[in-house]
């Protein structure tokens, strides 16, 4: 490849990498897409190209597209541990964990001092029903990373799973230490705790009728959100949520009551305020996951929402669809039904592309 060629592949390089941050993976993936068709005969272009392509898939949950160019990318470089760990993160989740542990071992032989393959390799394992061995691995990422919050709520999560309560409790309190603003840090302290609490009841043999009934009588809160469009404030949908429903359920409830059809990325800002990364819930990057803004672990409950309560939702990065989301009234019972559910409508919902409307 000649210095022009070169200094061209760079500047595209740049490119997508620029629209990846603000969200257009569209216009990202035609990039990557026409170095493809462009540099067919360098391959070290082309192996970045299809890496790029199967990380933006993966962000996107298109995991398909995702499993495909990352083999793609494999084919060029077998041996590559980090395409070996994103394809185990894309069997993750779809759940596949045999795949997943399959893709995990791979890259913890290849590096076995990177806490997060060991940390991928013992939840894939675990989750299959290998217990031992899965904590084992866990217990190996958290001695290279004591301080991670994510290798600690996972220990909590397998440990509660167990019914070991005693060690859960420690290590959610100290995910909750590290990292004392994580929401999901705190959310799986109370599940603990909860749970633990359930679980003393039930040992006494005299409390298990008790138990029972009160688990079944268990009060849990409806949330009504009365989301509008920001462009045109008239047209709103009032959904009804269960607050140990996750924030990802909301997100889905919206994304049929507008009447979509194609799914995008999205965020939650709770601030209120557009952009704010210190309140945003999301998708987010496997490159720089974070399971405490991970919109699929967090329940509804855990916001500590109030009525009157505002907050921001933006669907597609690319068309930047805003939503005015406030809640406008959290009720004690549960009436019977399905759950979320739009329990109101005003006005027609707009074409989710431009082209639906010409």
């Amino acid at each position: 490849m000649d210095v022009n060629s070169k200094a061209e592949l760079e500047t595209l390089r740049s490119e997508a990498i620029s629209y990846c941050k603000e969200g257009n993976f569209d216009k990202a993936i035609e990039i990557h897409k026409g170095i493809i068709a462009r540099y067919e005969d360098d391959a070290e272009a082309c192996e970045y190209a299809c890496a790029s392509l199967g990380d933006i898939y993966l962000t996107l949950r298109e995991l398909d597209l995702a499993e495909d160019y990352l083999r793609q990318a494999m084919g060029y470089n077998p041996l590559s541990s980090y395409y070996h760990y994103l394809l185990g993160f894309t069997y993750s989740v779809s759940k596949q964990w045999d795949k997943a542990i399959v893709e995990f071992e791979f890259s913890v032989k290849q590096n076995p001092d990177e806490p997060e393959y060991l940390r991928g390799l013992g939840w894939a394992m675990w989750s299959a029903g290998n217990r031992t061995e899965g904590s084992e691995y866990l217990l190996q990422a958290l001695a290279l990373a004591p301080d991670n919050a994510n290798i600690l709520t996972d220990l909590a999560t397998a440990r509660l799973g167990e019914h070991n309560f005693s060690p859960a409790l420690e290590y959610a309190q100290r995910a909750v230490k590290v990292a004392p603003d994580s929401a999901l840090a705190q959310e799986v302290l109370a599940h603990v705790l909860d749970f633990q609490r359930q679980f003393e009841h039930l040992a006494s043999p005299s409390m298990k009728a008790k138990a029972r009934r009160m688990s079944n009588q268990k009060v849990l809160r409806i949330y009504q959100f009365k989301v509008s469009l920001q462009e045109t404030p008239d047209v709103w949908r009032i959904i009804e949520i269960k607050g140990n429903q996750m924030l990802s359920s909301l997100h889905k409830a919206i994304f049929n009551a507008f009447d979509r059809f194609d799914e995008h990325l999205y965020s939650f800002f709770m601030s209120n305020k557009p952009f704010d990364k210190e309140s945003e819930y999301n998708l987010p990057d496997p490159d720089d996951y974070r399971w405490e803004t991970d919109a699929t672990r967090i329940r509804i409950s855990t916001l500590h929402l109030k009525s009157g309560q505002k907050f921001l939702y933006l669907f597609d990065y690319g068309d930047s669809w805003w939503h005015q989301v406030e809640v406008i009234n959290i009720i004690e019972e549960v009436p019977e039904g399905t759950y979320p559910r739009v329990v109101k409508r005003n006005g027609k919902s707009p074409p989710q592309y431009l082209q639906e409307a010409e």
